[in-house]
């Protein structure tokens, strides 16, 4: 039963928190990364990240950044998936 007590009260406090940032929207930004997957990394080194969004809140303008992206402009893009391919075959 005290566990159940301690997530609502971290619910409630979260949903507070929440409230105050949205109230403060001018300074609220969304950012979201992803990245490679954790499974087939098996050396033990990190994942890469492989794209960046960040979102003003209030304006909804979103600025992103994606490895494939920069590829596809430096038209590298295909010759990376082709050598991408030949490493699963």
């Amino acid at each position: 039963m005290a566990n159940a007590k301690i997530r609502i009260k971290k619910r409630k406090d979260a949903l507070q928190q929440l409230n105050e940032l949205v109230q403060r929207d001018e300074y609220l930004l969304i950012i979201h990364y992803s990245c490679e997957s954790f499974y087939n990394i098996t050396d033990g080194r990190s994942p890469r990240i492989t794209s960046i969004a960040v979102r003003y809140y209030r304006t909804g303008q979103t600025i992103s950044f994606s490895i494939h992206k920069v590829a596809e402009k430096e038209g590298k893009l295909d010759s990376l998936e082709y050598e991408g391919y030949k490493l699963w075959i």
